[in-house]
């Protein structure tokens, strides 16, 4: 039976990120609307641009809910602290078995994704690339990260993305192997980072084989572990790991952004 109550909250936990980052998504429409279209057409009004990238964000996310929330208990996937919730349980048995994994992946996971960001793959972009990046980045600010990025995308990928992918999978051979599991994280994370890509390059990102190999491989490392995460201890796991990647990237993020901002552009 459809868990709508469950359907109902992973949708409303979205919403939060959604209204915190629609500035700076809105801001990003407005430049490139204005570059694309003809001179003698007007731009629609903010409050159409607004409502209809709002709307587009949470049919979505409504989407990967319902997706979740329709086969997840079929391929032994799950969200058991939010589960717990709707039904009023006790939320710390959910809970306690999480924390250790999420906070030690977390923080393991995220350092190594910085050292790999900083020390590869930063120096070998293009100036105006890392200045598009690193801008929208701030652009979203900490809140716009931890709150989109640590869980709305974790509803998206993970929940809609990765359990649809088991699904299919179990269909092509019988059951939800860890093959088909591994499969499925890595196909949503290759996807996860290719799903970045527009609104980098719409940013001013420059196409390069540099630019796509840092949003692949960096978004496929981090999908390897919020994957085995959401697999092995359910989707809070992945969500508490998502958002202690953004707060380990932060304080390097804002060391950097001084150092461009002191910079003259090319």
């Amino acid at each position: 039976m459809f868990n709508w109550s469950l359907f109902i909250c992973l949708t409303l936990v979205c919403i939060p990120g959604i209204l915190v980052i629609t500035p700076s998504t809105i801001k990003t429409v407005e430049r490139v609307a204005r570059e694309r279209m003809p001179a003698d057409q007007d731009m629609p009004s903010r409050t159409v641009v607004v409502l209809a990238s709002a709307l587009q964000s949470l049919v979505l996310m409504a989407i990967a809910a319902a997706v979740g929330t329709a086969l997840a208990p079929r391929v032994g996937l799950g969200a058991p602290f939010f589960e717990a919730l709707v039904a009023g349980e006790p939320l710390w048995p959910p809970l306690a078995p999480q924390l250790l994994p999420a906070v030690a992946s977390g923080i393991v996971g995220g350092l190594i994704f910085v050292a790999a960001y900083y020390v590869y793959f930063r120096p070998r972009l293009d100036a105006q690339t890392v200045r598009a990046m690193e801008g929208l980045r701030s652009a979203l600010g900490i809140w716009g990260r931890l709150l989109y990025g640590g869980i709305a995308e974790e509803v998206l990928t993970r929940w809609g993305l990765m359990t649809l992918l088991v699904w299919l999978g179990m269909l092509l051979v019988g059951s939800p192997s860890p093959a088909v599991v591994w499969v499925a994280i890595v196909v949503s994370g290759v996807l996860f980072g290719l799903g970045h890509a527009p609104g980098y390059l719409a940013a001013g990102c420059q196409r390069s084989p540099m630019f796509f190999a840092a949003m692949i491989s960096l978004n496929l490392w981090a999908s390897l572990i919020f994957g085995w995460l959401y697999w092995q201890h359910g989707l809070l796991a992945a969500m508490m790991a998502h958002t202690l990647f953004h707060l380990v990237w932060w304080p390097f993020d804002l060391r950097h952004l001084r150092q461009l901002a002191a910079e003259p552009a090319n």
